[in-house]
């Protein structure tokens, strides 16, 4: 039988009524008048989704009259008939009129922020991508409602079209928007991690390196090396700051600036010509307070006092070899697990290129490399040493 407005004006909480158990009247077609403890009446659409029992408030008698109640139920009936979720679209509704929450809103502010430091051509290849692949499939969603199928699905789509490490790179921007929207309390979780494994790498010959599962076991092997003291700190610092090792073997004395604790790298020493900035986080401070208090040289660090020249290339490469790492691992392997590695823990893909004083930093804005991005890179080559030692802790050797 269906409600009047007299009927209802009429409902008052029954003995049965409790906080938890609602006194229900039906109107028919799933609408519902819920009359709570207090008195308090509430339409409620009673439907099912995907095989399950669902409601959906619907809001307050007498604010929402019948008449009205019965319009809202009979659209919620048409969303099901088209195949939509109705409380996706509540949902949707709510953050379209607030905004603060919709994954579009804080992806564009983010983006916004970025485009003062990145060059033109990258800042367009990169939010290019994002209005391609990101935002119609999570773009009008809460960002707490998102999923990492959600992030997953982003992924595979770009993967099928032959784009690995493009799939790789929009997943893991995806990462940097969600740890934006956690440090602006607007989000909880980072459903963006640990996914970058779900792509598969693309075919290129590489320098041989290890996995990031056998790094601890390296740590171990490096610390358990009992040649020269000075080659076994060597691989150390190779791993705390995957430096080429062409630029740890000609490393001097006065390029470090203790007080700032960076390594200023001059640009005739260097692959691109450029001058680089190296971070160094406390436990590389320790290894160059170990070598210096050896005195071997007033200039160079890693000095042979054999031959009275830095050490060579391979003294390093025969040092892996030694702790059986031929054909596993390389100076170079170095680089490519730390560069890895990081992508997968989410930072931002420019600062981890800089690192490497890759070339593509000529894709970067002069103003974002004339800066050095040098707050951002400290702080992530902080955090890659607490990773690195929280290994060496395991075994009781850290530096």
């Amino acid at each position: 039988m269906s409600l009047t407005h007299t009927t209802i004006n009429k409902f008052v909480p029954t003995e049965k009524c409790t906080p938890n158990r609602p006194d229900k009247y039906s109107d028919g077609d799933g609408l519902q008048l819920w009359v709570r403890h207090t008195g308090n009446k509430v339409w409620i659409s009673a439907y099912r989704w995907q095989g399950k029992q669902q409601t959906l408030t619907l809001g307050k008698y007498p604010v929402l009259t019948l008449q009205d109640a019965r319009k809202r139920n009979l659209e919620i009936k048409q969303m099901l008939a088209d195949s939509i979720n109705p409380k996706e679209k509540k949902k949707e509704q709510q953050a379209s009129q607030d905004g603060t929450r919709l994954f579009d809103n804080i992806a564009q502010k983010w983006y916004a922020e970025r485009k003062t430091f990145l060059a033109p051509s990258t800042f367009s290849r990169n939010y290019s991508a994002y209005l391609r692949d990101v935002k119609p499939v999570i773009g009008h969603k809460l960002i707490d409602d998102i999923t990492s199928p959600d992030i997953l699905t982003i992924g595979k789509n770009v993967e099928s079209r032959g784009a690995n490490e493009m799939a790789r790179r929009i997943m893991a921007e995806v990462g940097q928007i969600f740890k934006h929207a956690i440090r602006s309390g607007l989000a909880t979780y980072n459903p963006a991690s640990d996914l970058s494994a779900a792509i598969k790498p693309h075919k290129t010959k590489n320098h041989s390196r290890i996995t990031s599962k056998e790094l601890p076991q390296l740590l171990k092997d490096i610390n358990d090396y009992t040649g020269h003291i000075t080659v076994k700190l060597g691989l150390l610092f190779l791993c705390y700051t995957f430096v080429r090792t062409n630029e740890l073997r000609f490393m001097e004395w006065s390029e470090i600036d203790w007080n700032d604790k960076t390594w200023r790298i001059p640009a005739e020493k260097m692959k691109m010509d450029r001058p680089h900035i190296v971070p160094l986080a406390p436990p590389v401070i320790e290894i160059l307070k170990q070598i210096n208090a050896l005195g071997f040289s007033d200039q160079y660090v890693f000095y042979n006092p054999s031959t009275l020249k830095p050490y060579s290339q391979n003294a390093f490469i025969n040092a892996l070899y030694q702790m059986g790492y031929k054909y596993k691992m390389t100076g170079h392997g170095f680089r490519g697990l730390a560069s890895t590695t990081l992508h997968e823990q989410g930072y931002m893909h420019e600062a981890i290129e800089l690192q490497l004083a890759h070339e593509q930093e000529n894709k970067i804005s002069k103003a974002y490399n004339g800066a050095q991005h040098l707050d951002y890179r400290r702080n992530m080559m902080n955090e890659w040493a607490d990773y690195l030692n929280n290994f060496q802790k395991k075994s009781n050797k850290y530096v």
